[in-house]
């Protein structure tokens, strides 16, 4: 009897022991080189340093800092230690901060002694900002899970639903460093109203998250839209996705108290805080990462994609050019929100009643909607009346059914075309106080 008591904590013993183990070497590692005098840039002098002052010299990172230096400069193993020790500054500094200069010169020398491209390597100032309240700064293994969160709580980075960090990682990628840092808008950020600080997301070493990207939320405003600057591209407002935000008192766990705790956290494969979700948050998927701003469109426009053809229209032809309109907000920025309904009606220039078939469709992931099969049923003259419900909710409809509320803009009006008779064959028509048609199948439309 009393030797089966002791098997469950026997058996949690050597689970920790594991997860400890196998955490601070779940690398993919490259087949290893002969340590090779470091580089210009990699001193292994100043981390030794660095690192007593951050940890003290009977510390376990002080044991890494020499190990790391025995497994030599860029090599997998030496940078496998440089992310221990990186995850040991993080933990430190996940709370209220004191300086920070001796961390981030720690940091930057890390990391110029990993096998991470020294152009991409930014100043300590960078990390100064990431180490301090507003900033975030965490190392992410392939099989953990959970965010990676500011240490106010605010904005957050996540893989999406219950992915590991791994299935978001282009194939072969070890453990990561994400960071960041908030900053003010000086009013040229958005041309839409914005209702927080902008963040800027990054990650050591620079990657392209798999489709359909993390998850980039912000947590202590309702739910509106985040809008993405993208480098070297156009402005962006995202499809909304509700991040996992926490109430605050679950975000603050107590300091590890050794560095196992630290590694086991690190490797985990689950948060400790996952029940204690909170019902506001705006967020957004994207593949890169560049400053983003949680913003509030007023209202949603439409952008043809396409020139309606004046004439050689014909009744129960679809309409060539295919009918293509990208959502965006009343700003102008493109908006890549799915599952908006956009329709089409036709305005008769003698009152003729008439209908267009197959006329509705719904975005897809880039703010797009299509409708392929679209035509009318009567000979004439028309203007081509263009319209959507803006942002909404439908269980079964809309899989998203806590979809942040904006209402449509102004319809658009093409100029008059004409159309030849025809034979229409079966018009299947969408109109206003119908409702909700169900999703569309991939070419944006479904009978």
């Amino acid at each position: 009897m009393g030797g089966r008591s002791l098997a469950p904590f026997l058996l949690a013993a050597a689970v920790l022991i594991g997860a400890c183990s196998e955490g601070a070497n779940d690398v993919p590692t490259a087949p290893e080189f002969a340590a090779k005098p470091p580089p210009a840039s990699c001193n292994f002098t100043t981390i030794s340093s660095l690192v007593k002052t951050e940890f003290g010299a009977s510390s376990t990172e002080s044991g890494l800092a020499g190990d790391m230096k025995n497994a030599g400069a860029q090599t997998a193993q030496g940078t496998s230690i440089g992310y221990q020790i990186l995850a040991s500054i993080g933990g430190k500094y996940d709370g209220s901060q004191t300086s920070t200069s001796n961390a981030s010169a720690l940091t930057v020398a890390l990391l110029k002694c990993m096998s991470i491209p020294a152009a991409d390597v930014p100043g300590a100032t960078v990390f100064d900002d990431a180490l301090a309240l507003s900033g975030a700064f965490g190392v992410k293994a392939p099989n953990s899970v959970g965010p990676v969160t500011s240490h106010d709580g605010a904005w957050l980075l996540e893989p999406p639903g219950n992915q590991t960090w791994g299935s978001t990682l282009p194939t072969g990628t070890g453990p990561i460093l994400v960071y960041g840092a908030s900053r003010t808008d000086d009013g040229s950020f958005s041309n839409d109203e914005s209702k927080s600080n902008i963040f800027d997301w990054s990650t050591l070493p620079k990657v392209t998250f798999n489709d359909p990207g993390v998850v980039v939320g912000e947590c202590t405003l309702e739910s509106q839209f985040v809008q993405h600057n993208a480098a070297g591209s156009t402005a962006e407002v995202l499809g909304f996705v509700m991040p996992s935000c926490f109430q605050e008192i679950a975000l603050r766990e107590g300091e590890p108290r050794t560095f196992a705790e630290r590694m086991f956290r690190l490797f985990a494969p689950a948060p400790a805080y996952a029940t204690l979700l909170t019902s506001t948050g705006s967020g957004g998927s994207k593949r890169n990462l560049s400053p983003f701003q949680v913003i509030g469109p007023t209202e949603v426009n439409l952008a043809p994609l396409f020139t309606w053809k004046k004439a050689g229209n014909t009744v129960g032809k679809p309409f060539v050019p295919t009918v293509e309109y990208q959502i965006q907000t009343k700003a102008g920025t493109e908006f890549l929100q799915d599952y908006v309904l956009i329709w089409l009606e036709a305005l008769g220039n003698q009152g003729a009643k008439v209908d267009v078939c197959n006329n509705w469709a719904y975005t897809n992931a880039n703010g797009v909607a299509q409708f392929p099969t679209a035509y009318l049923n009567k000979a004439g003259g028309y203007t081509m009346v263009s319209k959507t419900t803006g942002t909404s909710s439908k269980p079964g409809v809309v899989p998203n059914a806590d979809l942040p509320s904006v209402p449509a803009g102004s319809s658009v009006n093409s100029p008059l075309i004409n159309v030849k008779n025809g034979s229409p064959g079966q018009c299947v028509t969408f109109h206003p106080g119908d409702d909700l048609p169900e999703a569309p199948g991939p070419n944006g439309f479904k009978p």
